[in-house]
């Protein structure tokens, strides 16, 4: 049954403008999809496919926008035109006719296309929806379903993407979407990291990437993405924990996206507004490395688990974990910032754990706040919170806990509020050197400054005058 809907859905200015430059030409994908359900966004990605000279095309809505395009390859060639606030990408038609080529894409939901031309013609009110998969109805019903029966097997990465959609727009699962992706886990692991990548970033500024884990895991495609996580679902509950080690994980990055961020305000006070704050790469933030550094946090207890005296224990999982999350983070192409953020934040995930046995005991020093800062530096609050959510995700009876867990948390962030946030050195390097009489910079210099820092934290040093008496008197291996 034919389907029409009024034209301004589909309104947009940068389209007003390019109007005159085609024959033939259809919107297609995700801009369709997105008004029917509603949706505008401050970006706009708008997909074009014409029949029409692809080379005239390009040049015409180039000097229409008075853009420059860029291309690149993707089972076709695409043009991209970029500005602050749309970009528009325009390719060759797929087979003889729209229809096939709304059939060859990932979801019905993405395969419905309008016609271009009947957008700006004069006397018509509404726009058919070309539509030869169903997916409008799939839309009204929230449904994700695959376009083709092989459309999962052609391009595994749409397994992500699907994952994607379903959590982006609360929609559910078809049943041939489940049958085709089910255990493509190889499939998956094998395909391009970038485009996986592409997905992931989506989905985790979504704030539904727990629930995409748990989708994953589902799939059993969860080791085809996080290979690297595999052997934890090995780990059975111990000590403490009430989980086996895989749901732990997947708790913990629950905890910490539902629980810990909702909360960040009353944690963290108006240090709150700074998480986010460090892009990592572009259009992913300390926030979203967090969340992996969460499902990454325990992933070297697999490889450093041993049973003694018929207990497990884990010694320096936090030091393999480490590793093996920087690197993760690199092979999924995150880059190296976020690889170091996931590194320091592993590595020292353990020690607020320590820090609050000391202060439950009453031994809780100033010195000891300070070095966690001094290994954390600017992922010192990003330690401490996925502190409250590794803590939570123990078990019920830990969770019941959290509370308490959190007034210890909201103490060492008045310490660094008060103390670490604006620490500066009362003397630099070069002073350094004249006050010893160093003649060229040496490891000395650095070790002294750090020392130095350490005493200005605990209130030990005030004034740039005591600052040089301790100078003075101080050996690169004294303790302070």
């Amino acid at each position: 049954m034919e389907k029409r809907v009024h034209k301004l859905t589909f309104y947009h200015p940068k389209l007003e403008r390019i109007s005159e430059c085609f024959n033939s030409c259809y919107i297609v994908g995700g801009f369709v999809r997105d008004r029917l359900l509603g949706i505008r966004k401050e970006f706009t990605d708008i997909d074009l496919v014409t029949s029409d000279d692809l080379e005239r095309i390009v040049k015409c809505i180039g000097e229409r926008l008075k853009r420059k395009p860029f291309s690149f390859e993707r089972e076709k060639r695409v043009f991209s035109f970029v500005g602050d606030y749309f970009r528009i990408d325009v390719s060759n038609l797929w087979g003889g006719s729209i229809e096939e080529d709304l059939r060859k894409r990932d979801f019905t939901i993405n395969a419905i296309g309008v016609d271009f031309r009947e957008l700006f013609l004069p006397f018509n009110d509404d726009v058919l929806l070309i539509d030869p998969t169903g997916g409008f109805e799939d839309l009204q019903k929230g449904l994700i379903r695959p376009a083709y029966e092989t459309s999962i097997s052609d391009d595994p990465v749409r397994i992500v993407r699907g994952v994607r959609f379903r959590v982006q727009l609360d929609f559910s699962y078809h049943s041939s979407f489940i049958e085709q992706s089910k255990g493509k886990e190889r499939e998956l692991s094998e395909s391009p990291v970038e485009r996986v990548r592409e997905e992931l970033l989506k989905i985790l500024r979504s704030e539904k990437f727990s629930m995409a884990l748990r989708d994953f895991d589902s799939l059993e495609v969860f080791y085809g993405i996080f290979g690297e996580l595999s052997g934890i679902e090995k780990i059975p509950p111990s000590g403490l924990h009430q989980y086996n080690l895989k749901e732990h994980t997947l708790k913990t990055v629950e905890l910490l996206e539902e629980y810990v961020f909702k909360k960040a305000g009353e944690i963290l006070g108006e240090l709150s507004s700074s998480l986010g704050s460090i892009e990592l790469i572009p259009n992913f933030s300390d926030r979203e490395c967090l969340k992996l550094t969460a499902l990454y946090h325990d992933v070297g207890k697999p490889l450093t688990v041993k049973e003694i005296n018929g207990r497990l224990t884990f010694y320096n999982h936090d030091k393999v974990g480490a590793e093996i999350t920087k690197g993760a983070l690199l092979r999924l192409g995150f880059g190296k910032k976020a690889g170091r953020m996931g590194f320091i934040v592993v590595r020292n995930h353990l020690r607020p754990f320590f820090l609050y046995d000391l202060y439950r005991k009453g031994n809780l020093t100033e010195r000891a706040i300070y070095r966690l800062f001094r290994d954390t530096r600017e992922y010192f609050l990003h330690t401490l919170l996925l502190s409250v959510a590794d803590f939570g995700a123990t078990s019920e009876e830990m969770f019941k806990k959290l509370l308490e867990y959190e007034k210890f948390v909201k103490y060492l962030v008045q310490f660094y509020r008060e103390r670490l946030m604006n620490l500066k050195p009362l003397l630099s390097g070069r002073e350094i050197m004249e006050i010893k009489g160093y003649d060229r910079p040496n490891r000395c210099v650095g070790v002294i400054k750090e020392k130095l820092l350490e005493l200005q934290a605990v209130g030990k040093v005030k004034t740039k005058e005591e600052a040089i008496s301790v100078v003075l008197g101080m050996n690169c291996e004294d303790k302070v």
